[in-house]
């Protein structure tokens, strides 16, 4: 998402002079298809791992009506702006915005927050293999794990998928082959090279590369490669 300098999101203006990254990762347009992607209802309770300003979790509690969210943002600052946000709002008290790190959260020792009882859990900042094994050992059956494009994990298969979005459900499906975890990433059945054949790993993989996301870095595919080959025989 390209955010211009003093461009307006709701009731805070943004500035791309950030070096700690977006405070509001997505538009709204693309928050709903997120929490559409998971069938997100009252009923849940959501955990945004690195929530910013708070956008996701606002509008988990306003728009979707989830009885209980929860966001998790380290940084004070960001972690401020999120308070005063949320006094500007009535439905204020289905949301809880807690000031901390994911270790102490993994631990169990993140005061106010209880991983194991979330049923929908967001995490946007990368697609770090530590981070996955931590999640994984705390969420409970049934879970559903959302991440996009630019965090994505090569050890695990989504079950759900509307580009940008993915999720896995825990517990969690390993790929059998890096063609299964590409197609499923790419969702691409067709080669754009051979007509009536079905796209080679290289042309997946070409695809993420280039096509598919043209500002994408490349040390991110580098590591996707190393991970999958680690886990599949071919």
């Amino acid at each position: 998402m390209v955010i211009h300098k003093k461009s307006s999101i709701d009731d805070v203006e943004l500035s791309d002079e950030d070096d700690k990254g977006y405070p509001i990762l997505f538009t709204n347009q693309e928050i709903r298809k997120m929490l559409d992607l998971v069938n997100a209802s009252e009923d849940d309770i959501f955990y945004d791992l690195g929530s910013g300003w708070g956008q996701n979790i606002i509008m988990a509690a306003t728009e979707f009506g989830i009885k209980k969210c929860v966001g998790i943002e380290k940084d004070k600052e960001r972690f401020s702006v999120s308070l005063e946000r949320l006094k500007k709002r009535r439905s204020q008290n289905s949301i809880k915005i807690i000031n901390g790190d994911f270790e102490k959260l993994f631990s169990g020792k993140l005061q106010g927050a209880n991983l194991n009882e979330a049923t929908i859990v967001f995490y946007g900042l990368d697609g770090d293999r530590k981070f996955l094994r931590d999640v994984e050992k705390r969420l409970q059956k049934g879970c559903r794990f959302i991440y996009y494009f630019r965090a994505l994990f090569p050890e695990i298969m989504p079950d759900f998928v509307d580009y940008p979005f993915y999720a896995s459900i825990i517990p969690f499906r390993k790929p059998k082959s890096q063609k299964e975890w590409l197609s499923s990433i790419i969702q691409k059945s067709k080669s754009s090279l051979r007509k009536g054949k079905e796209p080679s790993v290289t042309e997946l993989w070409d695809e993420m590369t280039h096509d598919y996301d043209v500002n994408f870095n490349r040390e991110y595919i580098d590591d996707y490669k190393l991970r999958l080959k680690r886990i599949v025989k071919k």
